[in-house]
């Protein structure tokens, strides 16, 4: 029975070789795909392609990395607002997917742009979040004490500026994105970022009869540091805003 099983393993190994393209050669096509897009402006469908390209060969950092540093570059260099944001979602999005797949010095360089996106957006005022674009992070400065989520009254002071805001604009849907340091298991953190975020949902549908419907609250652990130089830093300790279509 189990060289019956060792020939049929055999033939299934050959008939793999012989009829499916290599899995190097499948990255390279894939490769070629990705340097394609990346020389063209994201109006030409580029999004597609790399969607394309990361189904054939998903396991390859350096895809990550292009199509982040691709999106960070023309987050810089547009002039539209509304393309700005979109670009700034996705280098953070394709940055923190990579990061995920690799770890050490594999992903360094990629934790420091992501770092430098999670801390670079302006912060929270009653002009700029009625005037951000759908897809937009705003810093806020919600910051916690180590491993709590109990808003402090600074943070709740803050809260109240969006919370105004959201009180108003009755459409707007907004998604609260909660952060932890580095201290700490990856399951406890990832919960923790959770009641960061539900925290402060919490308080805004509380005192602001915002429905709850309108606020998303996620958690992501360490995984998107603000200060990857100093990993255990307060800084790290946080709740962000992101605006989402109506």
């Amino acid at each position: 029975m189990k060289t019956i099983m060792i020939r049929v393993a055999v033939v299934a190994l050959i008939l793999l070789c012989g009829f499916s393209p290599s899995w190097a050669e499948t990255c390279k096509d894939a490769r070629k795909k990705v340097d394609e897009a990346i020389s063209m402006p994201p109006e030409a469908g580029t999004e597609a392609m790399f969607q394309s390209a990361l189904k054939e060969c998903p396991g390859d950092l350096t895809f990550y990395q292009l199509i982040g540093d691709y999106y960070n570059n023309w987050w810089k260099k547009d002039i539209n607002p509304e393309k700005q944001a979109n670009y700034n979602y996705l280098a953070t999005e394709y940055y923190a997917k990579g990061i995920k797949l690799g770890k050490g010095k594999d992903v360094e360089a990629m934790r420091k742009k992501l770092a430098a996106l999670e801390s670079s957006t302006e912060a929270i005022s009653e002009v700029r979040i009625r005037s951000i674009k759908p897809g937009a992070r705003l810093n806020i400065r919600v910051y916690f004490e180590f491993a709590s989520s109990k808003l402090s009254k600074d943070a709740q002071e803050e809260l109240d500026i969006l919370g105004k805001y959201l009180g108003d604009a009755k459409s707007s849907r907004i998604v609260l994105e909660g952060h932890t340091d580095m201290v700490g298991s990856e399951n406890f953190n990832m919960a923790l970022s959770k009641q960061r975020a539900q925290s402060a949902k919490e308080y805004l549908v509380s005192k602001f009869g915002i429905t709850p419907e309108s606020i998303e609250a996620n958690g992501y652990g360490f995984e998107r540091l603000a200060d990857v130089d100093d990993p255990y830093s307060g800084k790290n300790r946080r709740v962000r805003v992101r605006k989402l279509s109506n």
